[in-house]
């Protein structure tokens, strides 16, 4: 069994699909079939399962730049032996890969994690990292941190693409809804003057209830349709990116906000953000606001 890469990259079937979206793989796979090679001439019991390695060592660099790089080793090997199957033979050779990745890839995390990856090793293993490098081309490529981070990039582009149709959806439901309220009072009003003239006495008041930020039935979210009397106050909506003024207008929402409060109580975090994302207009991502939220405790 496998760990699920898709949070953070999408594994790639083939190494022509690997090339194909990250040109520089094909020193790294060569480097790879070399070292094979090696085995196959000194005996050695290990077969090298290329695009495995590989697609498990872009995940863990996507993993260590759109997280924060920690410096639990054992958070990277239990990672790592995961993504390759639950063999350790495999997982020491996808480390010896990622640390010569690191090795060329420019920007104070990366030097980081390598030195992280590297710290407290058997001399095996050196002898690895020391082996491969002697197996990759001369003329080396470097790399930025955000070369790796192509998959998550995609992921937040596709969520900005949605966020920005459901706010034209809002805004064109809205704008119907004005449209109808303008008709409906029109028809009231005609109808009003016809009977008054007829003598008809009307002995109750219309009441028109008025929606705000309308969204479709049968959801989890909170109800956001109320009368004058019912509607409740709704605190400023905060900056792009100010993930504390997010877990302030979640605190002081809940005051005032009875079925805003429910919902929280019942929902995840993930599901509270993905409902902020509508009513905000912009990403409200749950992992930033978990952090935020841990460093106010």
């Amino acid at each position: 069994m496998h760990l699920s890469h898709s949070e953070y990259y999408r594994d790639r079937r083939s190494e022509y699909e690997l090339c194909y979206d990250f040109p520089e793989d094909e020193m790294y796979i060569n480097g790879l079939h070399a070292m094979q090679s090696h085995f196959y001439t000194h005996n050695v019991p290990v077969e090298i399962p290329v695009v495995r390695v590989m697609n498990a060592a872009h995940f863990l660099l996507a993993y260590a730049f759109q997280t924060t790089c920690s410096d639990n080793q054992s958070e990277y090997d239990v990672l790592a032996y995961g993504s390759v199957g639950h063999d350790k033979k495999v997982m020491l050779l996808t480390l010896i890969v990622i640390a010569a990745m690191l090795k060329r890839t420019e920007g104070f995390r990366a030097r980081m994690c390598r030195n992280m990856l590297l710290e407290d090793r058997s001399e095996d293993f050196y002898d690895g990292v020391t082996l491969y490098d002697q197996f990759l081309s001369s003329s080396e490529k470097h790399f930025a941190e955000e070369d790796f981070l192509l998959d998550t990039h995609n992921q937040i582009a596709r969520q900005q693409e949605e966020i920005a149709r459901l706010i034209s959806e809002n805004l064109q439901l809205k704008h119907n809804i004005t449209t109808m309220e303008e008709k409906y009072t029109q028809i009231i009003g005609t109808q009003y003057k016809q009977d008054n003239n007829q003598g008809t006495i009307y002995n109750a008041p219309v009441t028109i209830q008025y929606i705000t930020n309308p969204v479709e039935q049968n959801t989890s979210e909170p109800k956001q349709a109320y009368s004058e009397k019912e509607q409740v106050y709704t605190p400023p909506v905060p900056r792009e990116g100010d993930y504390n003024g997010v877990r302030l207008y979640i605190e002081e929402r809940k005051k005032y906000d009875e079925q805003f409060k429910d919902f929280c109580t019942h929902h995840t975090r993930k599901e509270l953000c993905t409902f902020l994302t509508k009513e905000f207009g912009w990403f409200v991502d749950d992992k930033s606001l978990g952090r935020n939220i841990q460093r106010n405790i």
